[in-house]
C-alpha cells in the first residue's frame, strides 16, 4: 500500500513530466513555425523589391505599373495564403501561433496601397490627397480609395465621388471640334470638403489661413490671399524651376478652410 504522501509525491511527479513532455513539444512547435515563418517572411523581402524603375514618364510609366501592379499584388496574396495556412496549422499547439500571422497579413493589403501610390507619385500635377490626385488614371484612384459611393458617366462627364472628396473630368470643352472624345484617362479636378483627408503637403478641411501658408511655403509659384479673404488663389509647384505649376483654390469660411479645389483649369 502507497501512503498518501506518497501517493502525492508520485502523483506531483507524474504532473511534472506531463509538464515537461508538453513543454518540450510546445518549444518544438515553437521552433518549427518560427522556422517556416521565416521562410515566408524572406519571401515577403523579395516581393519588397518590386519597383517601377526611376526615371520613367508618360504612356512608359503606365506600362510599367500595368506590368508590375499585377505581379506584385499576386505575390501578395501568395504571401498571404502562406501565411493563413501557416496559422491554421500550428493553432491547436497554441493560439498565440495563428494571431502572430494574423498580425502580419492585415498589412499585406495596405502593403500593396502604398505600393501604388509610390508607383503614380511622379504623375501627380498639384498637391495629391490620399495618395492619388490629378495624373492618376480612374483605376488607380478607385484601388487606392476604394469603391467610390457614386460614379457619374456622361459624354462630357465622369465623375467619382467619396464622402467629402469628389474627382471629376469635364471633357467638353470643344478642343475636338465635333470629333469624338478620346478614351478618358482619369480626373481633371478634385474637391475636398471632408474631414479625414490630408493632401501630401498636410492640408486638411478646418485648417486657419496662417496653417496652410505654412504647409505650403516653399512650393507655390504664385499666390492671392488679399483680393478676397474668404480665398486663396495659387499655383501650386513645389520644384525649384516652378515649371510645373498647378492651379489651386482655398475657400475659406470663418477663417478656415472649408474647401480646398485643384484643377487643370
Amino acid at each position: 500500500m502507497i501512503g498518501l504522501k506518497g501517493f502525492h509525491r508520485r502523483l506531483l511527479f507524474v504532473l511534472f513530466l506531463a509538464t515537461v513532455t508538453m513543454l518540450i513539444a510546445g518549444c518544438g512547435e515553437e521552433e518549427k513555425f518560427n522556422k517556416e515563418k521565416a521562410q515566408i517572411l524572406d519571401e515577403l523581402k523579395q516581393v519588397q523589391l518590386i519597383r517601377v524603375p526611376d526615371g520613367l514618364e508618360g504612356d512608359s510609366l503606365d506600362a510599367a505599373i500595368d506590368e508590375l501592379a499585377p505581379k506584385h499584388k499576386a505575390a501578395l496574396e501568395q504571401i498571404d495564403n502562406r501565411l493563413k495556412a501557416l496559422g491554421d496549422k500550428y493553432e491547436k499547439a497554441d493560439a498565440k501561433f495563428k494571431a502572430d500571422t494574423e498580425e502580419i497579413r492585415k498589412t499585406l493589403k495596405q502593403e500593396h496601397i502604398e505600393w501604388l501610390k509610390a508607383a503614380v507619385a511622379p504623375k501627380i500635377k498639384g498637391d495629391p490627397v490620399m495618395g492619388v490626385g490629378i495624373g492618376c488614371r480612374w483605376k488607380e484612384i478607385e484601388e487606392i480609395l476604394g469603391e467610390p459611393i457614386e460614379k457619374k458617366q456622361t459624354s462630357g462627364l465622369k465623375e467619382f465621388k467619396y464622402s467629402g472628396l469628389v474627382f471629376n473630368e469635364i471633357r467638353d470643352y470643344g478642343e475636338t471640334y465635333g470629333k469624338p472624345l478620346p478614351p478618358s484617362y482619369g480626373p481633371d479636378a478634385y474637391y475636398m470638403t471632408g474631414n479625414g483627408y490630408k493632401t501630401g503637403s498636410g492640408i486638411q478641411v478646418g485648417m486657419t489661413k496662417a496653417e496652410i501658408l505654412e504647409c505650403y511655403k516653399g512650393k507655390l509659384s504664385s499666390l492671392d490671399d488679399h483680393t478676397d479673404s474668404r480665398f486663396i488663389i495659387m499655383q501650386y509647384d513645389p520644384t525649384p524651376d516652378h515649371k510645373h505649376a498647378y492651379n489651386q483654390y482655398m475657400q475659406l469660411t470663418n477663417g478656415k478652410l472649408n474647401r480646398l479645389i485643384v484643377a487643370k483649369h
